[in-house]
C-alpha cells in the first residue's frame, strides 16, 4: 500500500506553549506583551505572520512534505487566501485548503479553483467541510442544521463537477440551480482538485463515500480506525466507487529516544494541568456538534483529575493534548523507531495520507523530514485521482 505524508500550517498561531500563551510566535494570543516572535503584527511591517507560515510551508517543501493542511476555523486566518499568498512561495508543495460550500457559490469556487489551478501548477486539494458546532455556524451566518448542510454539500459537489466537466451543464437542485454554465477556453485545461472530507456522523459518512477522494479521521484506537474504514468502503461502493482512500491526522513528539519524547509530552501536559486548561475544554464541550471520539468519551467520564500516563490508549498514542485543548487532540509519542512503527501500523490499516505536524511547525518540520519521513522514501507516490472513479453526478431535475 502506498503511503504520502503532508503536514498541517497553524493558521491560528504557533503552539510551541499552549494556544493563546504569548511566548508562541505570531499575535493570535490576548496578551499585548507578547516574547514571541513576529508578535507586534501592524500593517506595513516587513514581516508578519503569514511570512511566518511561508516560513513552514518553505521548511516542509524542503523537508520532503508532500503537501500542507490549512485548517478553516472563524478564530484563524482564512485558508484559501493563505493558500493562494504561499502557492508562489514554493515549488512542488499541495495546499489542502478547507472551505464550507456555505461560503461560496459553486461556480465561485470552480472559478476560483480552475485560476488557482493553472497559476499553481495544479496544486489545490479541497477538504470540503461542514462545520463541527452548530452555534459557531449561528455566528457565522449559517442556520442550516447539521444533516441539512451535508444535503446541501452533496448538491454543492454534484454542481462543482458539472461545471467542471461540461460548457454546458444544467441542474436543477434543492439548493442550487444551473441553466447552461461550464468553464471554458484555457481554464478547462485544469484539473479538478482532489476531494478530501471527514465528520463520523451518518450525513457526513454518505457524503464522503458520494464525492470524496480521501476521506480524512483524526486518531483514534486502531480497532476503531478500522472499522470506520470498511464502514466508509462499503458506503461508497453503493455508488459505484471502489477508489476512496483515507487519511489521518496526528501530531508527533519525537526524540532520540522514548524518555526525551515523554518529556516534552509531559512538559505540555503538566503546563496544560497547571493552567487550568482541560476545565477550560469541558466548560466549551456544548459549542461541538462533532462526534465524541471513543477514547473522549472515556476520559470525560472519569475524575476530573487524571496522571500523564492514563492518557496512552495505545503504545505511543497519546491523548493528552485533547484533554488540554490542542486539536487534533491525539500525538504520536515516542521514538524515531517507535513512531515510525505505529506509522506503519495505521498504514497496514488502510491509511494512506498522513498529516504529521510538531510544536513549534518550523522546527519540527526538519526533524520529522530528518527522522521520519526518510524511512519511507520507497513507498511514497504523489496523490493522483484514481481513474476507476468517475465523478457522481445526479441527473438535471434531480
Amino acid at each position: 500500500m502506498s503511503i504520502e505524508f503532508f503536514t498541517r500550517l497553524p493558521l491560528h498561531g504557533e503552539t510551541q506553549f499552549l494556544p493563546g500563551d504569548p511566548r508562541n510566535r505570531g499575535d493570535w494570543h490576548a496578551s499585548p506583551q507578547s516574547t514571541g516572535a513576529v508578535s507586534g503584527f501592524q500593517v506595513g511591517d516587513p514581516f508578519t505572520y503569514i511570512d511566518y507560515l511561508g516560513q513552514i510551508a518553505r521548511a516542509a517543501e524542503i523537508n520532503g512534505f508532500g503537501g500542507a493542511l490549512m485548517v478553516n476555523a472563524a478564530s484563524g486566518e482564512e485558508p484559501w487566501t493563505v493558500c493562494s499568498l504561499l502557492a508562489r512561495e514554493t515549488r512542488t508543495l499541495n495546499y489542502v485548503s478547507a472551505f464550507q460550500p456555505y461560503h461560496y457559490s459553486p461556480w465561485v469556487a470552480v472559478q476560483q479553483a480552475a485560476t488557482y489551478q493553472r497559476a499553481s501548477g495544479n496544486r489545490l486539494i479541497w477538504n470540503i467541510i461542514n462545520g463541527g458546532s452548530d452555534t459557531v455556524q449561528r455566528q457565522v451566518g449559517d442556520f442550516s442544521d447539521h444533516d441539512e448542510r451535508y444535503e446541501r454539500a452533496i448538491e454543492f459537489m454534484d454542481v462543482v463537477k458539472g461545471y467542471w466537466h461540461s460548457e454546458n451543464f444544467h441542474y436543477n437542485g434543492r439548493f442550487y440551480k444551473a441553466e447552461g454554465g461550464g468553464l471554458r477556453g484555457p481554464q478547462k485545461k485544469a484539473e479538478l482538485p482532489l476531494i478530501c472530507t471527514a465528520g463520523s456522523s451518518i450525513p457526513a459518512r454518505e457524503f464522503a463515500a458520494r464525492h470524496a477522494d480521501f476521506y480524512l479521521m483524526r486518531a483514534e484506537h486502531p480497532d476503531e480506525i478500522r472499522a470506520l474504514i470498511a464502514d466508509i468502503r462499503e458506503r461508497a461502493l453503493k455508488y459505484g466507487r471502489s477508489a476512496i482512500r483515507f487519511g489521518l491526522s496526528i501530531d508527533v513528539i519525537t526524540r532520540e529516544t522514548e524518555e526525551l519524547a515523554l518529556t516534552e509530552a509531559k512538559r505540555f501536559f503538566d503546563e496544560g494541568v497547571a493552567k487550568g486548561a482541560a476545565k477550560a475544554v469541558a466548560a466549551h464541550a456544548g459549542l461541538r456538534s462533532a462526534r465524541t471520539l471513543s477514547y473522549e468519551h472515556e476520559l470525560r467520564s472519569k475524575e476530573d483529575s487524571r496522571p500523564f500516563d492514563d492518557f496512552f490508549i495505545y503504545p505511543n498514542v497519546w491523548a493528552g493534548f485533547s484533554y488540554i485543548g490542542i486539536p487534533p487532540g491525539l500525538a504520536l509519542v515516542g521514538s524515531y523507531a517507535n513512531v515510525v512503527a505505529r506509522i506503519r501500523e495505521y498504514n497496514a490499516l488502510g491509511i494512506e495520507l498522513f498529516f504529521l505536524a510538531g510544536y513549534p511547525h518550523l522546527e519540527e518540520a526538519y526533524r520529522l523530514g530528518e527522522h521520519i519521513l526518510p524511512h519511507f522514501r520507497g513507498e511514497r507516490k504523489p496523490l493522483r485521482r484514481i481513474a476507476s472513479d468517475a465523478p457522481v453526478q445526479r441527473a438535471a431535475g434531480a
